[in-house]
């Protein structure tokens, strides 16, 4: 099941067009507050030879974190994230992005995720989200 997010998203360029991969990214909750996608990344997010460039890395884990909230019925701007790398990740393979929330308290939601190929977790990432006024 697809996640649904506000309407003023739309137009989201790291999520709502082909940027990553040669698709658009497809968040799946695979349970509550959890969300998954597998893409196949392109030499668009290519950095290093090979290699997918960090600020493109981070991009993809806040991206996961605002569809995990999306799949909660939760609309929220990122206000604090931290983005760890374990080792490169690699373009033209199958990747796999989830994002997890951990807490709430107040208006600021709590979340983690990983990027992980092969079940090697290749970056991670916890962050804290803000929330707006129903935007939907």
């Amino acid at each position: 099941m697809k996640p649904i997010f506000p309407h003023n998203h739309a137009d989201c360029v790291v999520c709502q067009q082909p940027f990553f991969a040669d698709n658009t990214l497809q968040f799946t909750t695979v349970e509550p507050g959890v969300v998954r996608t597998e893409i196949v990344t392109t030499d668009r997010v290519q950095g290093y030879a090979g290699i997918m460039q960090g600020g493109l890395i981070t991009a993809l884990h806040d991206s996961a974190m605002l569809h995990c909230l999306f799949s909660m019925g939760i609309t929220a701007m990122t206000a604090k994230l931290e983005t760890r790398f374990h080792q490169p990740v690699p373009v033209g393979v199958s990747i796999v992005v989830e994002a997890r929330w951990l807490a709430t308290k107040r208006n600021l939601h709590q979340l983690s995720s990983q990027i992980s190929v092969e079940g090697q977790v290749c970056s991670s990432a916890k962050s804290q989200f803000l929330s707006l006024p129903d935007t939907n």
